[in-house]
């Protein structure tokens, strides 16, 4: 696990990549900003779920330490969340 929680999240097509420390209101506001993209009412209810759940964070986290890249299908689009590489 990463001490510092700093993750890059992008959106393709949505908005453009952005860095934020992983937290419960950083992954509401991506919520936000997807709820209204056309879904099916099961992924929107799976995607609102994984992203505001109330093991949201230790998911995601526990999901990057398996997976470099965590991708979340939102209608059309994805949602993709990594570690992000601050040294950069």
């Amino acid at each position: 696990m990463r001490a510092d929680h700093d993750v890059l999240v992008e959106i393709p097509g949505h908005r453009p990549p952005s860095i934020h420390t992983l937290s419960d209101d950083v992954l509401e506001r991506i919520w936000d900003s997807v709820r209204h993209l056309p879904m099916s009412r099961f992924e929107h209810y799976v995607l609102e779920r994984r992203l505001t759940g109330p093991c949201a964070k230790r998911d995601i986290i526990r999901d990057l330490a398996d997976e470099p890249v965590l991708t979340l299908p939102a209608g059309d689009r994805e949602i993709r969340i990594s570690w992000a590489d601050t040294a950069r």
